[in-house]
């Protein structure tokens, strides 16, 4: 993938996005959920907690356009460190704690799963951000081209992939082919996304959504999700932002 110096990524492209209140496409549907078994080795049990597919009524919300970067992280918490040249990719390596703590700081939270999807998926609840056809140009996530690597579906590990990878994240919103229709960025790949509420509270799991750099394009589905407890920390997990309309 070739990226045009023209093309304006990273804080720049920082902008508070209104969802306007509607129905939110949330979850997998059977035609969907078919499709995930062509040419892979995928197994029906990784896909069971996106069933069954549901619409819910979702109020007006406004949502951060790119994943928060470095740069912007470090405004809030200015102890934090990262390579220079990576100050407009994806802040990671947080805990759902630190990203819940700086979103409260700038006066946020961090969006409902059901928001998220809602952002992601659009008032047509495209399977992919972009639509319902998978575009290898439009995300980072295995594949992209690199070092060899495992695959990962959700938490389901690929013993042999023969897929590669990019090597790490892209500077936030370098895919601008690959927003929602809402003009929301890198919903698919780059960075696992942090969202409020649980998977499961009773063992403390909380929920990621969107996919990485690190996994394939099964997890670049608005309806993916990964759990993972809410003190794990790990160079593909990233967050945004969303916000109460005053």
């Amino acid at each position: 993938v070739l990226f045009l110096s023209t093309h304006v990524f990273g804080d720049e492209l920082y902008k508070r996005i209104l969802v306007p209140k509607g129905m939110a496409i949330v979850g997998t549907g059977p035609t969907e959920l078919a499709t995930q078994f062509e040419g892979t080795r995928a197994r029906a049990e990784w896909y069971s907690d996106e069933t069954p597919q549901r619409q819910i009524e979702i109020n007006a919300f406004l949502i951060d356009s790119i994943e928060v970067t470095n740069k912007r992280y470090k405004k809030i918490f200015p102890e934090h460190k990262y390579p220079s040249n990576l100050e407009n990719h994806p802040v990671v390596n947080l805990m759902w704690t630190q990203a819940n703590d700086f979103c409260v700081a700038v006066g946020g939270r961090l969006p409902t799963e059901n928001e998220w999807e809602r952002a992601a998926r659009g008032n047509d609840g495209n399977i992919y951000p972009w639509g319902d056809e998978f575009d290898p140009g439009k995300a980072v996530f295995v594949g992209s081209g690199g070092a060899e690597a495992k695959l990962k579906v959700g938490s389901f590990e690929l013993e042999e992939s023969g897929n590669t990878l990019l090597g790490g994240t892209r500077p936030a919103g370098s895919y601008p082919g690959g927003a929602s229709s809402f003009g929301v960025y890198d919903m698919a790949g780059n960075v696992w996304e942090w969202v409020a509420g649980y998977y499961d509270k009773n063992n403390g799991l909380r929920l990621l959504k969107g996919g990485s750099w690190l996994t394939p394009q099964a997890s670049l589905r608005s309806a993916t999700r990964l759990f993972d407890f809410d003190n794990s920390r790990y160079n593909d997990y990233g967050f945004r932002c969303a916000y109460n309309p005053e």
